[in-house]
């Protein structure tokens, strides 16, 4: 993601917050977003998600991603 992020200055301006799983496995947070296993990416577009993936870590899975959260 790091790489998606510094190749493509549109997607620079995406918010990104990393929680890490076995700090916050029991929490709200992770209940609330439906989060039932690590390695699980949550992306939002004003407020909503658009999208998410599990144990995908291509940037050909990551990057559409990336596009849907800016196209709104």
């Amino acid at each position: 993601m790091r790489a998606l992020v510094n190749g493509n200055t549109d997607y620079q301006v995406v918010t990104i917050m990393k929680v890490d799983w076995d700090t916050y496995k029991k929490t709200d947070l992770v209940s609330d977003l439906g989060v039932r296993r690590r390695s699980t990416l949550v992306m939002f577009n004003k407020g909503v998600e658009v999208d998410r993936v599990i144990a995908q870590t291509a940037t050909s899975v990551i990057e559409p991603l990336f596009i849907k959260a800016l196209a709104g």
